[in-house]
């Protein structure tokens, strides 16, 4: 009789488990597809793009990543607004003009806290700080005039090279300015005293070129812009908020690695580099690095100061086409919710 009845419980013990194994169980959704347009190439610039993909915090986040090279012919502002890719990389100057033509582009983290931008003098030249300019000639480039290797990608070093001379109250017209050159052929050949050129791009090439240089940065003097700064569009935020909140957790996540292992952060690079130099991208990574990291702010986070700043640059260039809000051109609500308000 007792074992009848230990059968039966067992029977219905299986019955049970057999019913809720058949029962509504939870699908998980498959991920969420999500196309990132770069700043430029594959190299160690995007450094911790690869690394949140190679270290699958993406796919914690259920989300399918894809990265658009930049480069020649490509414009990746009008990529995100046309629906082109769903995240991209721009400079803040870039955003705030193009949103005063009435583009819907919006920066949700500045990635690079500091400007790359910086001007390079030959070591024996005399020139170490802006004073010295004067009576010089100045490779700088123009947001109006050239074109990188027929790119829509523009720089602005006019901008802050004028900005840097007004507030330090010099004459801008004692120096000659010619047009900047991608190769630096001018400054190779003297005909440049100085050059703008990217921290973590020509300046590398300048120096594996054997030039010993005297570098005079900006932000020293005053002028303070964000880098390479991560867009989508006012239509993703507003219809899509959680994936833009798992999208920027899980890139900050891999910046953040990126910048406490830039040896591992390059090795992963190397699976995507155009240009596979070791040592190339290693001197990249390194240059970034303070770049990124500060020290003053968590990664990515964004001040208002700094795009009021950014801003009133441009008005004072008369390059806005059209009024254009600056606290419209960022927001701060994920980053806010990825780090609890923490800067």
């Amino acid at each position: 009789m007792i074992k009848t009845k230990v059968r039966i419980s067992a029977l219905l013990f299986l019955a049970i488990f057999l019913l809720a194994a058949c029962g509504p169980q939870e699908v998980k959704k498959p991920p969420d597809k999500v196309s990132v347009q770069l700043k430029w190439v594959h190299q160690a610039q995007s450094a911790g793009f690869y690394l949140a993909q190679e270290k699958g915090y993406y796919a914690e986040e259920n989300i399918a990543a894809t990265f658009l090279e930049g480069g020649p012919g490509i414009d990746n502002i009008e990529k995100v607004v046309t629906g082109g890719a769903d995240f991209g990389v721009e400079a803040p100057m870039g955003i705030l003009l193009r949103r005063s033509q009435g583009k819907p582009v919006v920066a949700i983290a500045a990635i690079y806290q500091r400007n790359p931008t910086v001007f390079v003098s030959l070591a024996d030249s005399g020139i170490t700080r802006p004073p010295d300019f004067l009576g010089r000639t100045v490779a700088v480039s123009d947001v109006e005039g050239r074109v990188l290797l027929k790119t829509m990608m523009k720089r602005y070093g006019k901008i802050y090279f004028k900005a840097m001379m007004e507030k330090l109250d010099l004459d801008i017209h004692q120096v000659t300015i010619v047009p900047y050159q991608y190769d630096f052929s001018a400054f190779y050949s003297g005909e440049a005293d100085v050059t703008e050129a990217y921290a973590n791009g020509g300046l590398i090439r300048i120096r594996q070129k054997g030039y010993n240089v005297n570098l005079i940065w900006p932000g020293d003097y005053g002028v303070h812009v964000y880098g390479d700064t991560l867009i989508t569009t006012d239509e993703m935020i507003a219809e899509n908020p959680d994936l833009v909140t798992r999208f920027l957790r899980a890139t900050l996540r891999g910046w953040r690695e990126a910048i406490e292992d830039p040896e591992a952060a390059v090795a992963i690079t190397m699976k995507y580099a155009r240009e596979k130099d070791s040592e190339l991208q290693t001197r990249m990574m390194d240059a970034s690095v303070p770049l990124i990291h500060t020290g003053e702010d968590q990664i990515g986070w964004m001040r208002a100061g700094v795009w009021e700043r950014t801003h009133q640059l441009l008005l004072e260039e008369e390059l806005l086409t059209g009024p254009v809000d600056p606290d419209k051109a960022y927001t701060m609500e994920f980053l806010q919710r990825i780090y609890g308000g923490k800067k």
